[in-house]
C-alpha cells in the first residue's frame, strides 16, 4: 500500500516537472525545431541567445535588487509592529499586510497602471514604462513575503538577550542594530530572496508598467514565444530556472523553507 501511495506521488510530481525537464533538454538537442524526444547534445543555443534577451535579463535583475530593497525596508519594520505592537487594529493590520498574498498578479498589474494613469493627471508623473514603476507595483505583492519571513524569525526570537543589553547600559539603537537585526537576519534575508524570486518570475505585472526599455525577461520571452519557439527561447528560460533553483537553496541553506512557510517538523 506504501508502495502505491509513494508510485502515485511519484507520478504527479514526474508530470508537473515534465514541462521543466522537457525545457532543459530542448536547449541542449541539435535540432534547430522543437521535437520529441530531443536529439544530440549542444551548447551552440546558449550562444545564440540575442542581445535583446541579455538586456532584458540585465532589466530583470535591477527592477529584482530594487523591489527586494523597497519590500526590506518596508516589510520589516511592519513585521516588528505587526509582532511587539500593542495597538488596536493589530490584527486587521497583520491581514491587511498579508493580504496581496490572495490577490493574482493580474488584478494588482492593472490596478498600477490604472492608478498611475489617473494620478497622472493631478501630480503629473507616472511611472509606466521605468523600472521604478515596475519594482514600485511589484512591491505590492512582495512585502508580504518578507513580513511573512521576518514575522517568523521573530516567533523564534528570546527576547530577554535585549533585555541583558539594554541591562548592561546599551542604547535602544544599538541594541536594535547588535542584537535584534542580527538575529532577525536569516528571517529577513529568506523574505528577500523570496521576493527576489517573486519579482524575476513576474509577467502581469511587468507586462503592464513595462514597456519599451523597461522589459524585463519573463515579459520578452512571452512575447517572443507568441510567434516562434526557437531554441534560444529554451537556453533563456533554462538559465531562468536555473537562477531560481539556485536562489531557492540559498532560501533553504539560510532560513529552512519549512520554517518560512510555518511547517513544524516532527520528530519520532
Amino acid at each position: 500500500m506504501k508502495l502505491m501511495f509513494y508510485l502515485a506521488v511519484g507520478l504527479v510530481y514526474g508530470f508537473l516537472l515534465l514541462p521543466v525537464i522537457m525545457t532543459g533538454w530542448s536547449s541542449v538537442a541539435t535540432s534547430p525545431m522543437l521535437t520529441f524526444p530531443p536529439r544530440g547534445f549542444t551548447l551552440e543555443w546558449y550562444q545564440a541567445i540575442p542581445g535583446e534577451f541579455m538586456t532584458a535579463l540585465k532589466v530583470s535583475l535591477e527592477v529584482g535588487f530594487v523591489t527586494t530593497a523597497l519590500a526590506t525596508l518596508v516589510g520589516v519594520p511592519a513585521a516588528l509592529a505587526i509582532a511587539r505592537g500593542r495597538f488596536p487594529g493589530r490584527a486587521f493590520i497583520n491581514l491587511f499586510c498579508l493580504s496581496p498574498l490572495m490577490v493574482p498578479t493580474l488584478v494588482i498589474g492593472v490596478a498600477s497602471f490604472q492608478f498611475w494613469v489617473r494620478a497622472a493627471d493631478l501630480i503629473k508623473f507616472n511611472p509606466g514604462g521605468t523600472l521604478w514603476g515596475i519594482a514600485l507595483a511589484q512591491a505590492a505583492f512582495t512585502i508580504p513575503y518578507v513580513i511573512r519571513a521576518a514575522l517568523a524569525g521573530q516567533a523564534n526570537f528570546d527576547s530577554s538577550l535585549e533585555e541583558a543589553a539594554l541591562g548592561l547600559g546599551a542604547s535602544p539603537a544599538r541594541v536594535f542594530f547588535r542584537v535584534t537585526l542580527p538575529m532577525l537576519m536569516p528571517g529577513i534575508t529568506s523574505g528577500a530572496i523570496f521576493a527576489f524570486l517573486m519579482s524575476l518570475d513576474d509577467v502581469p505585472v511587468a507586462l503592464f508598467m513595462g514597456g519599451g526599455a523597461a522589459t524585463t525577461l519573463p515579459v520578452k520571452i512571452f512575447t517572443s514565444i507568441q510567434f516562434s519557439l526557437a531554441p534560444y527561447v529554451m537556453a533563456i528560460a533554462t538559465i531562468l530556472m536555473v537562477m531560481s533553483l539556485a536562489l531557492m537553496l540559498a532560501l533553504d541553506r539560510s532560513f529552512g523553507l519549512e520554517k518560512f512557510f510555518g511547517i513544524r517538523q516532527t520528530t519520532r
